[in-house]
């Protein structure tokens, strides 16, 4: 039976935002040869998880690895993506889920390269990670952790953030730096795409003083890489 890749993304109002999960799953289909592979969107994108399926199913799919495009584990990796995996088997599939892409150590690598982008050579004091942010107590103190290793990284003082929904915010976090001497505050945003919140944490963080924010993960490598492997971790026997 021919086994595809679905690439599932929360979805987003922004037009910048959906051509990224595309092109991830794009760059997926090429280091796994032989394997269809399609994005889908929970909301306010296209396509849907429904006819993302149609089309693998027109490439003679017949069982599926269903991989979140989401950093971390909370509502929609728990809740919506089982719900997009019961879609496949409704269609007599076998379905299986992967895990969420973070946290990852090659993460931090991309990371570090987005804030190596934005910083162009200078050097910063104190590093901010700012994420999207979760009612999902847990999911956030794994953003911490990950606050946590890039600073270990980086060999800076570093602390967590978030746009919505937990505390502290971007603006407080670079602020309680600035407060206690740290004159140059770089802002790493952990985001999968352009968007709402991307814009909301580079004018909230330099609004604070931040002097450098840098662009969100986007269709980087790393991203692609983790991706196969949570698929090959998914399916092991058929990919």
């Amino acid at each position: 039976m021919s086994i595809g890749v679905l690439v599932v993304a929360h979805g987003s109002r922004d037009p910048r935002a959906a051509p990224v999960a595309r092109r991830v799953a794009a760059d997926v289909a090429t280091q796994l040869p032989g394997v269809a592979t399609a994005a889908a969107f929970l909301e306010l994108s296209a396509p849907s998880p429904t006819e993302a399926l149609d089309q693998l199913a027109d490439s003679g799919v017949e069982d599926v690895a269903v991989v979140p495009y989401l950093l971390s584990d909370a509502y929609h990796s728990r809740v919506d993506l089982p719900a997009v995996a019961d879609l496949a088997r409704a269609r007599g599939w076998t379905a299986r889920l992967g895990q969420v892409l973070g946290p990852d150590p090659r993460l931090l690598d991309a990371l570090g390269a987005r804030l190596e982008e934005a910083l162009g050579g200078a050097e910063v004091d104190a590093v901010v990670l700012a994420a999207a942010g979760s009612s999902d107590v847990s999911a956030n103190r794994t953003v911490g952790r990950v606050a946590t290793d890039l600073g270990a990284r980086l060999g800076l003082p570093a602390l967590c953030a978030f746009a919505s929904a937990a505390t502290p915010t971007v603006a407080t976090a670079v602020e309680q730096f600035r407060s206690c001497g740290s004159a140059r505050v770089a802002v790493a945003t952990y985001l999968l795409a352009p968007g709402f919140f991307a814009d909301q944490i580079r004018d909230a963080a330099l609004a604070a003083g931040a002097v450098a924010v840098s662009e969100p993960l986007g269709a980087c490598p790393e991203v692609a890489h983790i991706v196969v492997d949570r698929a090959r971790l998914a399916c092991p026997d058929q990919i």
